[in-house]
């Protein structure tokens, strides 16, 4: 008996640090998509007054941006349009193109295959 409830108490402790670890990279991914989505009301409203380029002052909310996303592998080629002094319609759509990635990584997150299926060796009387 003592063996059963060491192995439901391992499972229980593993779910949950799956959980924890789970939890953790979507939240890793929350912080840069609410930037973004800030950054992008932002220079809509630049663009509907008429500004052609990306003010001087985005720079610092833009290389903050740049370290959340960097350790992502999937989004290289848009890192580069991420900078000031540029078309803003080109920074746009290289934030757009960020968080769809982003959202990609999450979704991939949430879905990801178990390594291992947990069979209990019990049955049940359904």
């Amino acid at each position: 008996m003592t063996g059963l409830l060491a192995k439901t108490n391992a499972h229980i402790r593993d779910a949950e640090r799956e959980y924890r670890d789970l939890k953790a990279r979507q939240d890793r991914l929350r912080r840069p998509v609410q930037l973004i989505d800030r950054l992008l009301q932002e220079l809509e409203e630049l663009n509907l007054k008429g500004m052609k380029r990306v003010p001087i002052s985005y720079e610092p909310r833009l290389d903050e941006i740049l370290a959340l996303v960097g350790p992502i592998q999937s989004i290289p080629d848009q890192l580069a349009n991420i900078k000031v002094k540029v078309g803003i319609a080109k920074l746009m759509d290289a934030l757009f193109a960020v968080e769809e990635a982003l959202f990609s990584e999450r979704r991939a997150s949430i879905v990801e295959p178990d390594s291992e299926s947990f069979d209990s060796g019990l049955y049940t009387a359904a």
